[in-house]
């Protein structure tokens, strides 16, 4: 144990934790830029330009449901992880597993550009195998300290 009766982090973890927290603020970033679009009344309006409203769709569930949410979630499962905490491991587990499997899925059910889901689905697999490593799984580890 370090100072202070922490753990030191093996450095997948970092690495994962750093992913997780890039991830997030990009997350954040864009949710905030879509929030900024959509409450200074849009100036290009899709639908009367011939188009379908998919931008006014995506901005707003972007912004309010999605990216938002998801980016504190990955912030606070990030600092989780990196205490070593095993229900915040398993955790994001579930959660890379139903980004990897959903951001392909719903890229084939609305028509989206091919880097909507290869993006979020390499970023998926390569944060798993990192948190499925034995260093990771022995960091996060449900023992009970003492």
């Amino acid at each position: 144990m370090a100072a202070g009766g922490r753990r030191n982090a093996p450095m997948q973890v970092r690495v994962a934790v750093t992913g997780f927290n890039v991830i997030g603020l990009v997350m954040l970033t864009l949710a905030l830029a879509a929030l900024g679009v959509l409450l200074s009344g849009m100036q290009i309006d899709p639908v009367q330009q011939g188009g379908t409203g998919y931008l006014d769709f995506v901005l707003f569930f972007n912004a309010v449901l999605f990216l938002f949410p998801f980016a504190v979630v990955l912030v606070f499962l990030g600092v989780r992880i990196k205490r070593g905490e095993h229900w915040a491991w398993l955790a994001s587990l579930v959660f890379w597993g139903f980004v990897g499997t959903m951001a392909p899925l719903l890229t084939w059910l609305l028509p989206a550009p091919l880097p909507f889901a290869v993006v979020p689905a390499c970023c998926a697999v390569a944060l798993l195998g990192l948190l499925l490593t034995p260093q990771a799984r022995t960091h996060c580890a449900d023992i009970d300290e003492e």
